[in-house]
């Protein structure tokens, strides 16, 4: 038993293995951007804090400089695409350790859940994105 094959439909279909890379690369892309500016949004911002600790002053007066902290709005990172297709989006070195204060919550402070909301939010506009950039990306 043997089958043809037309050559279109097969130059059609390898034309569109080869493309399918790019095209999810370039919808996770901008589904990335999307989460990215919403996470900026979302993260609380105090203008009046110098974000330094009683420890790190007392440090500062004796050596005699002044340390300067980023603010969690000002630090959020991602990462690139990874061979399983996974985006990691979050704050960077300096600032990852004191989101979960703000986040959780602590003793003297209560918890203002903006990771989590913004999770929440973002959940279908992230999801519509990339089904219209995949579309786009399809000819669909």
């Amino acid at each position: 038993m043997s089958y043809s094959i037309d050559e279109n439909v097969t130059e059609a279909l390898q034309s569109l293995g080869n493309k399918s890379k790019r095209i999810t690369n370039k919808a996770l892309r901008a589904g990335r951007d999307y989460v990215a500016e919403q996470l900026q949004a979302n993260t609380p911002y105090e203008n009046r804090s110098d974000r330094s600790w009683k420890a790190q002053r007392e440090q500062d007066k004796i050596n005699h400089t002044h340390t300067t902290f980023k603010h969690l709005r000002d630090d959020i990172v991602y990462s690139g695409i990874d061979q399983f297709g996974h985006v990691k989006i979050g704050f960077g070195k300096d600032t990852y350790w004191r989101a979960h204060f703000v986040e959780l919550g602590t003793i003297y402070q209560p918890a203002r859940p903006f990771i989590s909301t913004t999770i929440d939010s973002t959940r279908e506009g992230y999801k519509d994105i990339i089904t219209n950039e995949l579309r786009k990306g399809l000819g669909l």
